[in-house]
Order: structure tokens, then sequence, then C-alpha cells
């Protein structure tokens, strides 16, 4: 990790990287947009995908930090997905962050598929209070038995060994295509927990024209089956 020098008071720590409907890099790309987040480092590893990230004009490192001094929170967010080679290593390095910034609690966003609820947001800890406290303010569900990978998998794992406070807010997403909805309901949550207020309806907006998109193509994918076209065997 490379970093800008910066004040920090004990920071809390968001995380998100690319998984289940991208929407824990969706979600963080977004919460640091709208709430003015400064860009103060990045992560490197020779195993990452050798390209750059190109917003308004810049190209960026995939992998990059962010921090709001009036918030107090640090954002690591990714555009790549982590190779399982290191994604143990990358969440140890994050840990090792954490410490020297002495902060408060890591969160990470992301998606997952229980195939349960469509707007469902779930919540995994290591500090099982915590999640009880949440769950019952109805801000989410929790999860009895299951399994979480990646680098939010080995966070959840270590950190209660390392004597931090983790917490996944993990929101029902599509495996097949991005997800803003559920980037979206994962930031409704997450905006309560951290109690800073984010304003979701670009999400909401892009959420149904994409769903729109969806089904005027499902349409026309049928009418072509009915007339014989060459997508008929397909969605026929």
């Amino acid at each position: 990790m490379k970093t800008a020098s910066f004040e920090t008071r004990n920071p809390l720590i968001i995380v998100g990287f690319p998984g289940i409907g991208l929407v824990g890099s969706v979600a963080t790309a977004y919460f640091v947009e709208k709430n003015g987040f400064e860009m103060v480092g990045y992560v490197t590893s020779n195993d990452f995908a050798p390209l750059a990230a190109i917003h308004n004009y810049k190209p960026l490192p995939p992998v990059r930090i962010y921090f709001s001094k009036s918030l107090n929170i640090m954002v690591i967010m990714g555009e790549i997905v982590v190779p399982v080679s290191i994604s143990n290593d990358l969440a140890h390095k994050i840990m090792e962050f954490a410490g020297e910034l002495k902060a408060t609690r890591i969160i990470s966003v992301g998606g997952i598929s229980m195939r349960e609820s469509e707007s469902a947001v779930y919540l995994v800890g290591n500090e099982q209070s915590n999640v009880d406290s949440f769950v019952s303010k109805k801000l989410g569900k929790s999860i009895k038995e299951g399994a979480t990978t990646g680098v939010t998998g080995t966070l959840l794992a270590v950190s209660g060994l390392s004597g931090y406070s983790m917490l996944a807010v993990l929101a029902e997403a599509s495996p097949d295509f991005v997800d803003p909805k559920a980037a979206s309901n994962a930031l409704q949550v997450l905006s309560k927990i951290i109690s800073v207020p984010i304003n979701t309806l670009e999400l909401e907006k892009e959420a149904r024209t994409l769903a729109q998109g969806a089904k005027e193509s499902a349409i026309k994918s049928k009418a072509l089956g009915k007339k014989g076209g060459p997508e008929g065997g397909m969605y026929g």
C-alpha cells in the first residue's frame, strides 16, 4: 500500500471489492464520489491485472485508498477481481494498515446470492452483539450457516484475533450482471450503521434503466423465437 501523508484520528475503514453483482465496487465508488473523498493512496501487486481505471478522463490505479477528514472514514476500494492466490495477503495488509491507523472498525460492503429475497441485506460480524443489535433494528438479516470468500472472508476470519470489530454488509445481488439496486440497498443499510446520509437516487435510477433494458431485451428475444429467428432455440 502506498499513501500520501494525511491526518487521522482512529478512523472507520470501509472496504469494497468486486464480487457478486460488483456490489462492493459500485457501492464504495458511489460513496466516495458523493461525499467528496480525497484519493490518498493506492494498492499495487504484481498479481493484479495490468490495467488502469479511467474516470473523468483521468487514469487511476484499479485499487485505491480514499479518505474524508470531515467524516474520519477511510475507504479501500477496487475495480478488479483480486486473484484468489493473494486474497489472504491483501486482507492481512488491510489489517496491518488498520493497526497503523488505530482504526475503530472495518466494514466490508459486497454482494451475496442467498436467493431468499431480492431486497435483502445480510449482516455478518465477529461481534455477534453488534450484529444482533442491527438486526433488532431491522437494518438487515443475520446468516446462521454459510460462507463468504475472498478478502471479506479472510477479514472476517482473522479480524477478531487482531482485536478489530469487523462487519460485512452483504446485499442480495444478481450473480449474472452489475446490480446497482443491490449496491443501493447495501448503502442504505451502511448509511444507518455509520450515521452518514447517503443519497442513492442515481443508483436507483440506473437500476430501473437496466431493468427496463433487460425487460425489453427479453421481449424482443421471445418475439424472435416465435418468428423462428436465430435465438429461438435459446429463448423459446
